[in-house]
C-alpha cells in the first residue's frame, strides 16, 4: 500500500506546470481569434461606410438632370442626365459629407453617365487595427467599391 501511494505521488509530481503551457497556448488563441474578428469587422465597417457615400454621390449625381431641357419639354422619357452637372453634383455631395476627412486616402476612380445612369467608383485604403503591418504600403489592399443610380420618369396618372 505504502508503494501505491508513493507511485502516485511520484506521478502527481512529475505532471505539475504541464497545464501552465497549456493555459498559455489557449490565451495565445483565443487574442489572435480577437484579433482575426476584430480586423475581419473593421474591414466590414470601412466597406459599408466607403459604400455609404458612394451611393449618396451616385443619388446626388442622378438628380442632376439637363435643366434646359426639361424646362423646354417637360418630364419626359427623354430626360437626360447633364454630365457636366452629374460630375459636380457627385463632388460637391462628396465635399459636404467631408468624406475625405472621414476616410483618409479616399480616391475618386470614376464619375461618368450615359444620360440615364450615373457611376460612382470610389477607392480607400485598407485601415486594419492589428495586423496593418500586413497590408501596408502594398496598393493591391484598398477598398473598392462601385454605385449605380438610374434616372427614372414614370408618368404619373
Amino acid at each position: 500500500m505504502a508503494g501505491l501511494r508513493q507511485s502516485w505521488r511520484t506521478e502527481l509530481r512529475s505532471e505539475r506546470g504541464s497545464t501552465l503551457p497549456l493555459a498559455i497556448g489557449l490565451i495565445t488563441i483565443c487574442l489572435l481569434a480577437v484579433a482575426v474578428v476584430t480586423d475581419v469587422t473593421a474591414i466590414y465597417l470601412q466597406r459599408r461606410n466607403l459604400m455609404v457615400v458612394a451611393d449618396a454621390m451616385a443619388l446626388a449625381g442622378a438628380q442632376a438632370i439637363d435643366v434646359d431641357a426639361y424646362y423646354a419639354s417637360g418630364a419626359t422619357q427623354g430626360t437626360r442626365l447633364d454630365a457636366g452637372r452629374v460630375v459636380t453634383s457627385a463632388n460637391a455631395h462628396l465635399d459636404r459629407m467631408d468624406a475625405r476627412v472621414s476616410i483618409p486616402g479616399l480616391v475618386v476612380e470614376q464619375v461618368v453617365t450615359d444620360g440615364q445612369l450615373v457611376r460612382i467608383v470610389l477607392r480607400a485604403p485598407l485601415r486594419l487595427p492589428f495586423f496593418s503591418a500586413m497590408v501596408e504600403g502594398q496598393p493591391d489592399r484598398m477598398i473598392t467599391v462601385e454605385s449605380l443610380a438610374r434616372l427614372d420618369y414614370r408618368a404619373t396618372k
